[in-house]
């Protein structure tokens, strides 16, 4: 997701691979020439990369173990609840540290 970070404004979505090596319906990983790439892009449109989306198929859209531990601070994490090939509903975090300690908390964003 491109936009400023401050404001929490999505102005543009990128749609990434999941190449991570294990179970892609439970665990994602952007490839990093793809992220590289998107931030290239941010970068000549004046925006930021501000998070990521993903799905949670058959799950509510709340942060996993797995999404805190590789969580990037302050980035924003929007999540999609997807059963039986049809969104449900989706939920908005974003990551913080305080003390070394990372945790997610309940955020909006503006998407335009």
């Amino acid at each position: 997701m491109l936009g400023f970070g401050e404001e929490g404004k999505v102005v543009e979505i990128i749609p990434v691979r999941n190449v991570h090596e294990v179970d892609r319906r439970v665990r994602y990983k952007i490839d990093p020439i793809e992220y590289f790439n998107a931030e290239k892009t941010a970068e000549s449109k004046g925006l930021e990369v501000i998070g990521v989306y993903h799905s949670h198929p058959d799950h509510p859209p709340n942060p996993s173990a797995y999404d805190l531990e590789y969580a990037l601070p302050p980035w924003y994490y929007l999540i999609v609840s997807v059963t039986k090939g049809k969104m449900l509903n989706h939920r908005c975090w974003k990551a913080v540290e305080k003390d070394g300690v990372k945790a997610f908390q309940e955020s909006d964003i503006l998407l335009e």
